[in-house]
């Protein structure tokens, strides 16, 4: 349950507790309130922007921090993937390739990119260097999210329309394996130790495999339309972007039961947490245009309505934690923001979205999932 207190600030209630200023009667449990020890995460502002193919989706952050990789979804076999400096979003150039380019991964040397290929139902390796698909694998169908293992050794494929989930051996660039999961698996999250999380957008559940050859599954009903997923740093808690709901729900991952839930904007779609695991960033893709950002610490949300912003998909968290980059599905550009008074050219960014920009959606929401 959520409160606003006078002061215009979330508060969380769980349990039961009597507290007369907020006009609430209760008898029993905890409550986490905004008081002056408490604050919502700090003031966000729009910093740069830049223009992009039709229909950003995807946001990847090269490994040394340096680059932006945005996956255009309109774009057919050309301009699939545009490159920028992640600090200015100054353009670096153009990736092009067959077909039509969903989701992307680097490698963790940076020198390749995994892409999901929508309708060539593959994954392709493009070297970042040469900008060339190096080698394309089959998997199942319509691929969407990718996520690699820290070693690079293994790549995992949610393949929307296969109610499946390949498992690529990146090196022999064959599938060893693949997942039955439920409809349409959408985020995916893996530890260390190799447990993999599977968030089933239209089946309200998560399946859970784990054990060698992830042999040991089962599946843990969640919110309706769960659509991304994500670990904390230290892999305790399974972050879950819940469409349906606008909520931010934060599952523990020893006991797989959720210890928070927390408001945000409308529609969230994908989610990152800060490399302190700090705050959680959410890219909204409903009417709020918004990024969302909860501090982990007290569980307070602050949702920043980012002008220009029509329909945020991707987005990608800075190394320093204080920033993200947004993509727009409907207006074709890619937005940084961060917290006031870090850096960018807000007054100038501004300016620019105000007397140039605005939002074109043809399709309708629920055209990108």
């Amino acid at each position: 349950m959520s409160l606003t207190s006078p002061s215009g600030k979330r508060q969380r209630l769980s349990g039961w507790l009597r507290q007369p200023q907020l006009g609430v009667v209760a008898i029993l449990g905890f409550v986490t309130l905004a008081t002056s020890a408490l604050a919502q995460p700090p003031v966000v502002e729009v910093q740069e922007v830049a223009q992009t193919g039709s229909m950003p989706k995807g946001a990847a952050l090269s490994p040394d921090g340096t680059k932006f990789f945005v996956t255009n979804f309109g774009q057919a076999n050309g301009n699939n993937i545009t490159m920028y400096d992640a600090s200015s979003l100054s353009k670096l150039g153009t990736i092009d390739v067959p077909g039509i380019v969903v989701e992307s991964v680097l490698s963790p040397d940076g020198s390749l990119i995994y892409a999901s290929n929508f309708t060539r139902d593959s994954v392709q390796y493009i070297d970042v260097a040469t900008k060339s698909v190096k080698k394309e694998i089959q998997t199942g169908a319509h691929p969407k999210i990718l996520v690699l293992t820290k070693d690079g050794s293994r790549l995992f494929v949610a393949n929307w329309d296969g109610a499946s989930v390949s498992i690529v051996d990146t090196a022999k660039g064959v599938v060893t394996r693949t997942l039955p999961v439920g409809l349409h698996p959408r985020g995916m999250a893996l530890t260390t130790d190799g447990t993999l999380f599977v968030a089933n957008f239209d089946g309200a559940s998560i399946d859970v495999f784990s054990g060698p050859d992830f042999g040991f599954t089962h599946r843990l009903p969640v919110c309706p339309i769960p659509r991304h997923l994500a670990l904390s740093p230290d892999e305790k808690t399974l972050f879950i972007s819940c469409y349906h709901d606008s909520e931010l729900h934060a599952m523990s991952v020893a006991t797989e039961s959720v210890e928070h839930k927390v408001s945000i904007g409308k529609n969230p779609k994908s989610i990152e947490v800060s490399p302190d695991g700090k705050y959680v960033y959410s890219a909204d893709y409903g009417p709020s245009n918004s990024v969302s950002v909860v501090d982990t610490t007290d569980w307070l949300s602050r949702t920043y309505a980012v002008p220009g912003l029509d329909r945020g998909s991707g987005i990608a968290v800075t190394r320093d934690g204080q920033h993200a980059l947004v993509t727009g599905w409907c207006d074709n550009h890619i937005y940084l923001v961060g917290f006031v008074g870090t850096g960018g050219h807000p007054t100038e960014t501004r300016d620019k979205i105000a007397h140039t920009m605005q939002g074109h959606c043809t399709a309708p929401p629920t055209a990108n999932n």
